[in-house]
């Protein structure tokens, strides 16, 4: 309601400013018609009306004209937002005027002289006419200036008596028609004003409708693009490895030499890496999509950090024959340790694998409330018109052949999604054929925080009589789980749907103490719905866990929803069992105090 009389004030303002606009617009001219029409009547009443006389009420229309003149001078040189009320203004020009021809009118009024009557009627009530044109934007300049030009020469008649008061009436009569005229052509202007600022406005609107939509069609189309050049570089990259598995799976079913079938095998489990790390990377992206990131802010020592990441990466700059190198620092960060140091890591391998020789340096210096974490290298350098279109999936420069070593493009798109939700601003500064330095800015801090738990540590205690229901429609990896879960030492019943495992319970010798389901189950049923329907069965709140494979932000979003443990394919054992262990633990912490 308020913003709707917001609107209707600002519309009515407008039409309040064109009424103005047009007032102004004719006054020149009505001004010059003014002192024109004066100086006639002065030159015709010169010898029957006393000079000085004339000459005065001259002077005063004259001054009249230049008053109006000026405001109109003053109008138009206005600087922009003035609040002066002109339309006040130029109806006190109107009063005053009406008052000058008025005083013609009982000046001037000679009964003896029927032509000089008939002559200074006419002109009054001319002038009255007259200005319907040049007033009708604004009814009280129009309505006071005929009505103080013609009522006094009628009030002349009407004392007047004799056969002179008809035409007192008949001048009266006349201003009447005058007026309602007046008044019926103001209100078919303003309706004419209204109509022309509504279409303008519908104008306008239309214009930035379709502006609005050729910009949606603008991003559509890139987006469109940008999907496809994704998916055909998702679908190389992943070819990639999977192609190497093919083929040193089936030179180890015929090699028998022992020492060529190593390398096959160790060859075999790093193309199996590199495909894992390609689909947690497309993980990571469309859990960034899904808003499924959440934060965990914990004080960091950025020396910590920084050893943690040297350990790792060192051997990879070492392979390249660079430099790797940490300033050492004291100072501690508020921030998500793993986010950040994902972020960091990313930068830092990118750094490594573009540059040929040389160093990657890392540091950092407090910049008021944040701490700069600066990343150099002393690579190729990135050229400006680069700087945004390096930070989109699948981007990458100097690498159209889509070679592994260089990397996949989705680093530093992760990196800028995780900035964005950590809300820690970062700068690129490059110099071509010099290097690059990005800056990740972090909220300085002090003290500490106390350690928060991590479902990925690895718990100690064993799994040994630890009962897992597997529900899962695909056969095969019903059958790889149940081979992990009974290596590690579990009892494992699998089903492919939640009325399959309800059945096989019914007569099993042991009661799940944890239930692994597929998001995607057969019939449009989902995992979710499989827990929940076991969880009734059995009447309590078992443990529970999702696994998928699916990287739709949707689907994503949906199974968090859910409020379940969210394992993504392909899930590392070690992080499954660390899992278990924990609810192991935990169920065996829950005897022991019943006990």
């Amino acid at each position: 309601m308020v913003a709707d009389a917001s609107v209707a004030q600002g519309f009515q303002a407008r039409i309040h400013d064109e009424q103005i606009e047009l007032l102004f617009r004719y006054t020149p001219l009505a001004q010059m018609t003014n002192l024109t029409v004066a100086t006639v009547l002065v030159g015709f009443l010169w010898r029957v009306i006393d000079p000085d006389i004339l000459l005065g009420w001259w002077a005063a229309v004259a001054v009249v004209v230049l008053f109006r003149l000026g405001l109109t001078i003053a109008y138009r040189r206005r600087a922009a937002g003035t609040r002066i009320a002109w339309h006040t203004l130029m109806t006190a020009g109107a009063v005053l005027s009406g008052v000058t021809w008025g005083a013609a009118g009982v000046l001037f009024f000679v009964p003896e002289s029927a032509v000089t009557l008939v002559f200074l009627t006419i002109i009054l009530a001319g002038m009255s006419a007259g200005t319907i044109a040049s007033h009708s934007s604004w009814p009280p300049a129009q309505f006071s200036y005929a009505i103080l030009t013609m009522t006094p020469i009628a009030v002349c008649y009407l004392l007047e008596g004799s056969e002179l008061w008809i035409l007192g009436l008949m001048c009266l009569i006349y201003l009447v028609n005058v007026l309602a005229f007046a008044r019926q052509l103001s209100r078919t202007l303003l309706e004419s004003m209204r109509l022309r600022l509504e279409n303008q406005e519908l104008v306008q609107q239309l214009r930035e409708e379709m502006s609005a939509a050729e910009v949606a069609r603008a991003r559509a189309e890139d987006a469109n693009l940008a999907k496809s050049k994704f998916l055909a570089a998702a679908s190389h990259d992943l070819r990639q490895p999977l192609q190497a598995m093919n083929l040193f799976i089936e030179a180890l079913r015929t090699e028998k030499d022992p020492v060529r079938a190593e390398r096959a095998r160790v060859a075999l489990g790093d193309s199996a890496q590199a495909l894992e790390g390609l689909l947690n990377d497309l993980l990571d992206i469309s859990r960034l999509e899904a808003g499924l990131f959440s934060p965990r802010i914990r004080i960091i020592s950025l020396q910590a950090l920084f050893d943690g990441l040297q350990r790792e990466l060192q051997p990879l700059a070492e392979e390249k024959g660079i430099e790797l190198g940490f300033v050492r620092t004291r100072l501690k960060v508020a921030s998500d340790p793993s986010m950040l140091g994902r972020i960091l890591r990313n930068i830092i391998t990118n750094a490594i694998r573009y540059t040929e020789q040389g160093a990657v340096l890392v540091g950092c210096r407090r910049k008021g409330d944040q701490v700069a974490i600066a990343l150099c290298d002393t690579g190729p350098g990135i050229e400006p018109e680069f700087h945004k279109a390096i930070f989109r999936e699948f981007y990458q420069l100097g690498n159209p052949e889509r070679d592994r070593q260089k990397g996949l493009g989705l680093g530093l798109a992760i990196v800028d999604g995780l900035c964005r939700i950590l809300d820690h601003p970062l700068e690129l500064k490059s110099r071509v054929g010099h290097g690059s330095t990005f800056s990740v800015h972090v909220p300085s801090a002090a003290g500490d925080l106390p350690c928060l738990d991590d479902t990925e540590e690895t718990a100690s205690s064993g799994l040994r009589g630890f009962a897992v229901v597997v529900v899962d429609d695909d056969l095969a990896i019903r059958e790889a789980l149940a081979e992990v879960l009974c290596g590690w030492g579990c009892h494992v019943l699998t089903a492919e749907s939640a009325g399959d495992a309800l059945s096989q319970l019914a007569d099993a010798a042991f009661s799940p103490d944890a239930i692994i389901a597929d998001y995607r189950l057969r019939e449009g049923r989902s995992g979710t719905e499989a827990i929940a329907g076991i969880r009734r069965a059995l009447g309590r709140d078992v443990p529970a866990a999702i696994l998928t494979g699916d990287t739709a932000p949707e689907r994503l979003r949906e199974a968090s929803a859910s409020g379940l443990l969210l394992l993504h394919k392909p899930v590392q054992p070690s992080r499954l069992r660390a899992v278990l262990s924990r609810w192991h633990a935990e169920a065996v912490g829950a005897l022991h105090e019943l006990a």
